[in-house]
């Protein structure tokens, strides 16, 4: 029976953790394709390269958090931080910065995705307090 209330925490480390790989993956061997992708001026890779490696750190911590969710309340509450901060930030650039239509729904559709996943922490974290902390 407490197994199934942990679901939502599991379920949502692991689709957390498979995004953040596959993020990471393309951030640290192929950044060039997203930077030509987004319609950016090319610049140095180096500069994005690192953002890889932090995501598949952060993939790896996921990973390690969905194994044995006991006491990573920390953890999950910096994931639910991090993706809810990281969603205003794409939807302030939609509203603010970008002024073309595929620019703008490079980064809406990205934005709605994280705050679901920030809903689905924030949830978590009500649902499963007695093995988090």
């Amino acid at each position: 029976m407490a197994e199934k209330k942990h679901q939502l925490l599991k379920v949502s480390l692991l689709l957390y953790a498979i995004g953040m790989l596959g993020n990471g993956v393309i951030y640290l061997f192929f950044p060039e394709w997203e930077i030509e992708s987004s319609g950016s001026v090319a610049f140095p890779v180096g500069w994005i390269r690192w953002v890889g490696a932090f995501f598949i750190a952060i993939s790896i911590g996921s990973f390690m958090a969905f194994r044995n969710p006991e006491k990573q309340g920390i953890f999950v509450t910096t994931l639910c931080i991090l993706t809810f901060l990281n969603g205003l930030i794409l939807i302030y650039t939609v509203l603010f910065e970008y002024e073309e239509m595929g620019n703008m729904l490079r980064s809406l559709i990205p934005a709605i995705i994280i705050l679901i996943m920030s809903l689905l922490f924030f949830i978590s974290l009500k649902k499963s307090k007695e093995i988090l902390w």
